[in-house]
């Protein structure tokens, strides 16, 4: 009982902090004129021309900040979600600085994105294998959550391949106002409630035995990026003072990614997190079919533009994703609890 309160206080004091980073952060963007380049294959989108950008700034350093003062920074269960933030959010930084230099929506191509996306994947496997020696050879076991697989040599292809899916699905995700941030805190607060779970029942599993005694310093730091990311969606829902941007949206997927393969729960957290894995597909699909039989599956992808070229409105398509996200992250806890009694 104890954990959920303090995770609540750590919520609303994370919420508080990111709200005066961002009114700050934005202040200082639109003195600045540094403003989101629009694609152009999205007609509805001209009038967010003058919208600043890369915003995730603001919950990246609020979420480490507090984790100083309220986490335990020495334990690998803080740091290496912290330090996925950074990791990913300097990738993310990355392209959302050759937008803005260039003046045009391009950014790094797919390729290097893609590129630097696995480089950064690997260096956080080699981070948690070889310096802090983490034993990571074991997934959960598709047909049987409740039990994990070793996977043995085949884990870092495995570890790669969740970090990327996860880190592009969000990104993917980021096209309309409010959209990825409302449909990644359903899965983050379900990461929260395992946490919890975990913590004060750490023989609730054979498999999460060893997990239980680490879960509790997870706990405040998925409390606090919850905390961040609302404050973030007071100023990004529809219409939205602030984007994301790349810095934000690869943050966010690599610390969904990372914190489900901490907990051995990566087949429960990907079903929570349906509805972003379903644009990403639309993505690929449409991708696939452009270049085996030069035909288009979607009018535009991923699927929300897609709708959006189909005549729905941005704010009914967040808000019917945000439903199907919570409605996914609830079969996603049945599920759970169901195999974890």
């Amino acid at each position: 009982m104890q954990s959920i309160l303090n995770s609540l206080i750590l919520v609303v004091l994370a919420f508080a902090v990111t709200v005066l980073l961002l009114k700050l952060f934005i202040r200082f963007m639109n003195s600045r004129s540094f403003y989101q380049v629009i694609n152009p294959d999205v007609d509805l989108h001209g009038s967010k021309g003058k919208t600043v950008t890369a915003g995730g700034v603001c919950f990246i350093l609020a979420a480490t900040i507090l984790s100083f003062f309220f986490a335990d920074m020495s334990q690998p269960y803080v740091y290496i979600p912290i330090l996925t933030l950074w990791i990913f959010g300097a990738l993310g930084m990355a392209d959302d600085l050759l937008k803005l230099r260039r003046r045009d929506n391009m950014g790094l191509t797919s390729l290097r994105k893609l590129a630097l996306q696995i480089l950064a994947s690997a260096l956080l496997y080699y981070i948690m294998r070889t310096v802090i020696g983490l034993e990571m050879t074991t997934v959960s076991a598709f047909w049987d959550p409740t039990r994990n697989l070793d996977i043995g040599m085949w884990f870092p292809i495995a570890f790669l391949l969740y970090m990327v899916i996860f880190v592009n699905a969000v990104n993917i995700s980021d096209g309309l106002d409010g959209l990825a941030t409302s449909v990644s805190i359903s899965p983050l607060f379900l990461l929260l409630a395992i946490a919890i779970l975990f913590a004060h029942s750490p023989v609730i599993s054979p498999v999460q035995s060893l997990i239980g005694t680490q879960a509790i310093h997870l706990v405040p730091v998925i409390a606090i990026v919850i905390g961040s990311l609302l404050a973030f969606l007071w100023f990004n829902g529809y219409k939205a003072s602030v984007f994301m941007g790349d810095v934000g949206s690869h943050a966010i997927g690599g610390f969904i990614g990372v914190s489900a393969l901490l907990m051995k729960v990566e087949i429960i957290v990907a079903i929570a997190s349906g509805l972003i894995m379903s644009e990403l597909l639309s993505s690929f699909i449409q991708i696939v079919s452009l270049r085996l039989y030069k035909k288009k599956v979607f009018l535009l992808a991923p699927l929300h533009h897609h709708l959006e070229k189909k005549g729905m409105e941005e704010g009914k398509i967040v808000t019917r994703f945000s439903i199907i996200s919570m409605l996914l992250t609830l079969i996603a806890t049945y599920m759970f609890l169901l195999t974890h009694r």
